[in-house]
């Protein structure tokens, strides 16, 4: 750029902040399936949807939340020479929802209903605590931002004078850890009361913060 151009722009900086902010994991969020076998493809549908609305059933009596049935899938059997056995066929059917870490023992009406497996149990935390989460982590990064900039421009003899653009990315969430099910079938009526629930720890909520401004 020309000098003239040049003296004529202002000074303009840059400077990206981050702040976290911990959300307590309150929910267990419940993955399970159930499987059946079947002669036709109707016939085994028929069944999971049988099996599957007697175990929702006990599911909504127990208030749990976000109660869903999801990925139903359908596998035809093969003979030893690798051709399809069009009267054999497996079922599959995923149940998902959210209950409070104190009331996982509803697992034992599920195991009740006949449940196949217990594929996985994950903390999380409630939406409430992941915005207010967010809210402080945010304020955080803006502070972070904000105190680099004044150093930096105190050190070279300057000041802020306007902040003329601030973009905000997305907040990164921690993802929650997985506790795998047994992979047997000797499950317990009762199991639930002997499985210790540890303190859960947290999720991680990041923000990052850009700041334009003009010194």
């Amino acid at each position: 750029m020309p000098a003239g151009a040049q003296e004529g722009s202002p000074r303009m900086l840059s400077v990206v902040g981050h702040g976290q902010a911990e959300a307590a994991t309150t929910l267990a969020q419940i993955s399970l399936t159930i499987s059946d076998k079947g002669n036709s493809a109707q016939d085994t549908y028929d069944q999971l949807e049988k099996r599957s609305s007697a175990v929702v059933k006990r599911l909504q009596s127990a208030n749990v939340e976000s109660l869903k049935t999801s990925n139903i899938s359908l596998n035809i059997g093969s003979s030893r020479d690798g051709k399809p056995q069009k009267d054999d066929y497996d079922g599959y059917q995923t149940i998902a929802f959210r209950v409070s870490t104190s009331g996982i023992g509803v697992l034992d009406d599920a195991i009740a209903a006949n449940i196949d497996r217990i594929n996985s149990i994950q903390y999380v935390a409630p939406e409430t605590a992941m915005t207010a989460a967010r809210k402080i982590a945010l304020e955080k990064a803006i502070a972070d931002a904000q105190a680099q900039a004044e150093v930096a421009l105190d050190k070279l003899g300057f000041s802020v004078q306007e902040i003329v653009d601030v973009r905000i990315n997305d907040a990164q969430i921690q993802a929650a850890k997985n506790n795998p099910a047994p992979q047997d079938d000797s499950y317990s009526s009762s199991w639930s009361n002997n499985l210790p629930v540890l303190a859960l720890g947290e999720q991680t909520v990041d923000v990052q913060v850009t700041l334009e401004i003009r010194y």
